[in-house]
């Protein structure tokens, strides 16, 4: 599996046929958030873009390149904007304890109150303010279920996530970081999800109390 976005559509070397290129894509994206994948087509994106239909076809020969070149986009976007920051932001809170004062079932609690808040912190924040990011990343798991040309670039974003969650729980001492580390991320997506269907339950104390259940079985002790 490779850990470099690939995209699949037609190479540019002109800075207006690059523009006209990303602009398909950001409308395939725009498309997917409000309509859902089954909405992406030639015409359809052409018209969002404003761009000649004949533009689409000429970058991306099938559907099929131009939905993977937007979870191409999608990926590279997340990972920078999402993945990046969320990591940053937990070594950072995880630099102010050792391993060894995890033994202290005191500072353990400690540890494990501080990671529910930021991660509940984080889910309510996707949700409010970056729903669209976790309506397109949904919709691109989904369709990497039907798509096998898809399921690369979906296990290359997802591995992204967990290698980050992988790397939390070694410094924890887990026995099986990379696992923990997967069960940290589903149990995100799942939150995400149940979210999106039920916004009036978007709430720092719903995801916070599932988040703390979560890092209280995950962190060992002593």
């Amino acid at each position: 599996m490779t850990t470099e976005i690939q995209y699949q559509g037609r190479k540019t070397r002109r800075t207006g046929s690059e523009q006209r290129r990303q602009a398909i894509l950001e409308a395939s994206l725009n498309i997917i958030v409000r309509d859902g994948i089954r909405a992406v087509r030639h015409r359809s994106v052409a018209r969002e873009a404003g761009v000649p239909l004949s533009a689409t076809t000429y970058y991306f020969k099938d559907l099929s390149d131009l939905i993977a070149d937007t979870f191409a986009l999608f990926a590279e976007r997340a990972i920078k904007e999402v993945v990046e920051p969320f990591k940053e932001q937990a070594f950072g809170l995880m630099s102010q304890f050792s391993r060894d004062s995890l033994k202290n079932p005191q500072e353990r609690g400690r540890l494990v109150q501080l990671l529910a808040q930021m991660m509940g912190a984080f889910i309510v924040d996707e949700l409010q303010n970056r729903r669209d990011h976790i309506v397109a990343e949904q919709a691109f798991i989904q369709e990497a279920v039907l798509d096998p040309r898809l399921r690369e670039m979906a296990d290359m974003y997802l591995a992204q996530h967990v290698e980050t969650l992988a790397m939390a729980c070694e410094l924890f001492g887990c026995k099986h970081p990379k696992l923990d580390g997967e069960l940290i991320f589903s149990t995100f997506l799942t939150i995400e999800q149940r979210l999106l269907v039920h916004p009036e339950k978007v709430s720092q104390a719903f995801a916070e109390k599932r988040m703390h259940n979560l890092m209280e079985k995950v962190i060992p002790h002593g």
